[in-house]
């Protein structure tokens, strides 16, 4: 395992896919801060570092998704050479997650660093408590390794690393898309306001009545439970919540519990696979 670690994070700093992931979200890391800071001047109210710097959660998915595909998709071509040369393939997979999701934390460095640098002169401090900022980076941190760990198997399942790709970012783009209907539902009041209007010269009163978008009873926790999952929860992440819940990591480390536990539950099924795409 330690010679696999130490081959693929030498293949890291001289990936090309890296350092283009890396690039692109300090690319959107300085677009943030400046969007932020023109917002403000232009239109003359405050705008608050939290929502800007928490931009991160719903981007860096989508780039992961991407850079997994690239990075661990053309290693098809020595596969053969690490199985021969006596690593299990349950071995070849966790070196590739762990690759990954240490890949994924530089990326995300990759826009915290230089949105931090022109943001803090730009729009000031967090208003948030130092605390809950870094609650809510590691919990990206922990989501962005659960998605890792999903797009490193179907990265070694597929043979085409164009196949890969396409289906590790549209799983990427499903997964955000999924959760911004979900948060949009779960933040529908349950009573529309009572509000007031002119009818024929006269002021009326209409009161307070069901919000017929308002998702109740057993929905509303299933739809809870899935804008839990890795990758929908980054709408909530990004919102800059008072609180991060507790189980939004919970949920992460369990779902990439799972991945990894059939990948490497089922052996002959993940070795078969993967010798078809040696084929």
């Amino acid at each position: 395992m330690r010679v696999l670690l130490s081959a693929n994070f030498f293949r890291l700093w001289r990936s090309r896919a890296f350092w283009t992931a890396v690039a692109v979200m300090a690319g959107v890391g300085v677009f943030e801060a400046a969007a932020g800071w023109l917002s403000a001047r232009s239109l003359d109210v405050t705008v608050s570092l939290d929502n800007r710097y928490l931009v991160f959660a719903l981007v860096s998915g989508v780039v992961l998704s991407a850079f997994c595909a690239a990075f661990v998709g053309v290693e098809h071509r020595t596969l053969r050479r690490k199985i021969s040369g006596g690593h299990t393939r349950a071995a070849v997979y966790l070196a590739y997650l762990l690759t990954c999701a240490g890949a994924g934390v530089l990326v995300c460095l990759g826009y915290i660093l230089p949105m931090l640098a022109l943001g803090v002169p730009l729009l000031g401090w967090f208003r948030m408590d130092l605390g809950a900022v870094l609650r809510f980076t590691v919990c990206v941190f922990v989501m962005n390794a659960a998605l890792c760990a999903v797009f490193t198997l179907i990265s070694l399942l597929k043979r085409s690393g164009t196949a890969s790709a396409v289906i590790c970012i549209f799983l990427a783009y499903f997964l955000l898309f999924l959760g911004i209907y979900l948060h949009t539902r779960l933040s529908e009041p349950e009573l529309v306001p009572a509000r007031e209007y002119i009818e024929n010269g006269q002021i009326l009163l209409q009161e307070a009545y069901p919000n017929p978008g308002y998702v109740g009873g057993p929905w509303r926790a299933v739809c809870a439970l899935l804008c839990a999952l890795p990758g929908c929860q980054a709408v909530w992440l990004a919102a800059a919540a008072e609180s991060c819940p507790w189980y939004l990591p919970a949920f992460s480390l369990l779902a990439g519990a799972l991945v990894t536990a059939a990948a490497l539950g089922s052996p002959e099924e993940l070795a078969k696979s993967i010798k078809a795409g040696l084929a």
